[in-house]
Formats: structure tokens, C-alpha cells, sequence
């Protein structure tokens, strides 16, 4: 038996939902003669009758019946190809993998993803903590898709565009003295020790933080460089300040005060990244609402 095509099924359910040859050829833009071929053509080739023809028209036999209701979802199943294949050309479908930092995940990735989300709603998403100074050769080797990071040097295979430029603010414990004051020179922090983050984890975030010390006009006393907790529990303990992100507010872990900055205000560059060689109808479509996001900012 040969194969059935998608024009032939088309004309069996088609006669079956009008049951009558005259109107189903009517609709379909055919003469009767040839869409009364084409459904003794798919009759032969199934080896079985699948309409009665009598005076006020056909029905369909119970093999017919059959018939027409499995090719209904061949051909259901035939427009959902079409519409999903279509959608994941136009970035509108699929899956995302989203690799951020901690600097994003209080405030601006929130926002990408209920962006993202309200463009395309097909597109799953999955998101991944991850330090900044492993994105990169996770985007290289097809880890994540795009990544959320302070701005720092990358790669000529690495793409990124700029989300946003967040103002940063002091963090000290709260039993400091800056901890009652609402704002404090950025000079001031020239006699305190910096708590950061080390450079071999978070390459941005640090050289930002810095660059920004280097902008008011003195050196920091950086203390060794930590990781995690063990940064927020040397400043809750006293041992130094830190400047963070302002959305830190959102998450700030217990002992903790955030303290303002006097203008000007020193600000942290958020970027999404992606690899350029590996990109997607679905990352295109992100870059574009990302930088729709950075004008809202």
C-alpha cells in the first residue's frame, strides 16, 4: 500500500464533516470529480469503504468513522509541527538555560525572565547559580545559553549587551558606626578595610568595586579575597565594609545594614552574555528584550 498524503486525508475528513461531496469540494476550492477520486483513491489504498453514498448525501461507514477521526489528529498533529517549528525559528519557543550571578538574582534577573516571559510564554526556562568566572566556558561548551554577570573581560567567541547599571551601596554590621548614618562619602571607605569577593570568582563584581575606590582617589585595603557566607559574616562581624548591589536589600542576610552612597553614586554594569557562534533564534530574541529592559531601568 502506498503512503497517504496529507491532501488526501484532508478530502476524507472534509466530506465527512460536510457529509456531502458537492459542499466538501465547494469548500476546498476543487471540482467534485477530483475530490471523489481522491477519496476512492484513499478507499483503494486502505482496502475498505469508508462512505455510503446515498440520495441525501454519504456517511461514513464505521471503518470510516475510524478513519476520519484518526485523521483528524494526524492532521492536528500535523499543524502543531508546523506551528512549533515556526515558533522555535521565530525565538518563541523551546528551552532557555539561564546562568546568573548574585549580584543579578535579587532585582535584574527577575525582571529578564518576567520579560521573557510575557514575549514568549512557550519558552521554558532554566536558571543556574553560578560563579561569573565559570559563565564563560559554560556558554562555550554549551552549558547555558546566556548568562547574567557584572561586565568583565571576556572572549572574542563571547557576545554580550548591557542590561543594566545598578548603583551600589555600603554594607556594613550593624553594630557599625556608619550604620545609623544615611549616606556616606565614598572617600571614607579609604579608612576602612574592603570586604569582596575574590577576583578568581567573581572578576567583574571585583574589579568593579575597585575601579570604583580608584575613581574617588585612593587604594583600598583589601582584605583576602572569600567566597559566600564568609564575606557577609567578616562585615556582620565587623571586620570591614562592603559595597554591594542596592537590591541586596531584597535578600539581606541577618547583622547586615546597607548604607548609602553620596553621590556621584558608583554603579555596577550587569551584562547578558551568550556565545556567539552557538546563538539561537530563542537567544536573539532574548538579546532584543534585554535591551528593551536596559531603557526601562
Amino acid at each position: 500500500m502506498s503512503t497517504l498524503d496529507l491532501r488526501q486525508l484532508r478530502s476524507v475528513v472534509e466530506v465527512a464533516q460536510q457529509r456531502s461531496f458537492t459542499r466538501a469540494a465547494q469548500r476546498m476550492h476543487v471540482a467534485q470529480q477530483a475530490l471523489s477520486q481522491q477519496v476512492r483513491n484513499v478507499e483503494d489504498q486502505v482496502g475498505v469503504q469508508l462512505f455510503l453514498r446515498t440520495a441525501r448525501g454519504v456517511e461514513p461507514t464505521a471503518a470510516g468513522e475510524v478513519f476520519v477521526e484518526e485523521a483528524r489528529r494526524v492532521l492536528t498533529g500535523v499543524d502543531r509541527l508546523v506551528q512549533r517549528t515556526r515558533a522555535a525559528a521565530e525565538g518563541l519557543s523551546g528551552t532557555l538555560r539561564v546562568a546568573y550571578s548574585l549580584a543579578t538574582v535579587y532585582e535584574t534577573l527577575p525582571r529578564l525572565l518576567e520579560a521573557l516571559r510575557d514575549a514568549t510564554p512557550d519558552v521554558r526556562v532554566e536558571e543556574r547559580e553560578m560563579v561569573a568566572s565559570e559563565m564563560e566556558q559554560a556558554l562555550l561548551d554549551g552549558r547555558a545559553d546566556v548568562a547574567l554577570c557584572p561586565r568583565a573581560v571576556v572572549g572574542a567567541g563571547i557576545d554580550r549587551v548591557e542590561v543594566r547599571r545598578e548603583e551600589l551601596v555600603f554594607a556594613v554590621g550593624a553594630d557599625h558606626p556608619w550604620a545609623t548614618r544615611e549616606v556616606v562619602p565614598l572617600a571614607e571607605l579609604a579608612d576602612e578595610r574592603l570586604v569582596v569577593w575574590g577576583r578568581d570568582t567573581a572578576p567583574g563584581y571585583h574589579d568593579a568595586v575597585l575601579a570604583s575606590c580608584r575613581q574617588a582617589g585612593f587604594e583600598p585595603h583589601v582584605g583576602e579575597p572569600s567566597s559566600g557566607a564568609t564575606v557577609w559574616g567578616a562585615i556582620a562581624n565587623g571586620a570591614g565594609v562592603g559595597l554591594v548591589v542596592t537590591s541586596i536589600a531584597v535578600g539581606l542576610p541577618r547583622g547586615l545594614a546597607l548604607v548609602r552612597i553620596e553621590p556621584p553614586v558608583p554603579r555596577l554594569t550587569i551584562d547578558l552574555l551568550w556565545a556567539h557562534e552557538d546563538a539561537t533564534p530563542l537567544v536573539a530574541r532574548v538579546r532584543t528584550i534585554a535591551e528593551q529592559l536596559a531603557h526601562r531601568w
